[in-house]
């Protein structure tokens, strides 16, 4: 009885050893070409709540990371940006946008910041996840009789995913 055991493990290689080296095969394949990779199942984002949407691009060029992230304002009032920090969540290095222009944002309007990463080169292609934070002021009639902006800035804190672009 016991050298039957062999005859049927050899039987079931010989018969199923074909399908499982195909399948092993077609695994290899999706693996190679990239598809079963996790970067080709994150989709890009750019998420700073309801009343603030945005758009971006991250790239590379000239050896530095930049960032153009284009906020839209969605309040039924003015509002000044008065400060922007997008960050990488891996290293906490984020880009510098420089100077934020201080004219108030009418309802509706939108405006393109772009910024330069302070870290090194973001590997190209690769997928990122950055905190972003915007403080802004109000321009509401409400809050000021003179049609000025309050004093006191909000926050709002999202996040953008992106895949960052070559040169």
């Amino acid at each position: 009885m016991n050298t039957m055991k062999g005859q049927s493990a050899v039987e079931y290689i010989m018969t199923y050893g074909w399908a499982i080296l195909a399948l092993m095969i077609v695994l290899a394949a999706l693996v190679a070409s990239g598809v079963l990779s996790p970067n080709y199942l994150v989709s890009e984002e750019c998420s700073l709540g309801s009343n603030i949407p945005c758009s971006f691009a991250v790239y590379n060029e000239g050896g530095q990371t930049k960032m153009s992230l284009m906020v839209y304002n969605g309040f039924p009032y003015k509002i000044k940006i008065t400060d922007m920090n997008v960050e990488l969540r891996e290293t906490g290095e984020s880009f510098n946008f420089g100077t934020i222009s201080t004219t108030p944002l009418e309802s509706g309007a939108n405006r393109t910041f772009h910024g330069t990463y302070t870290g090194p080169m973001v590997e190209a292609n690769a997928i990122k996840r950055f905190s972003a934070s915007v403080i802004y002021v109000s321009c509401a009639p409400e809050i000021s009789e003179s049609g000025g902006c309050s004093a006191s800035g909000h926050t709002i804190s999202g996040k953008v995913v992106a895949r960052v672009l070559s040169e």
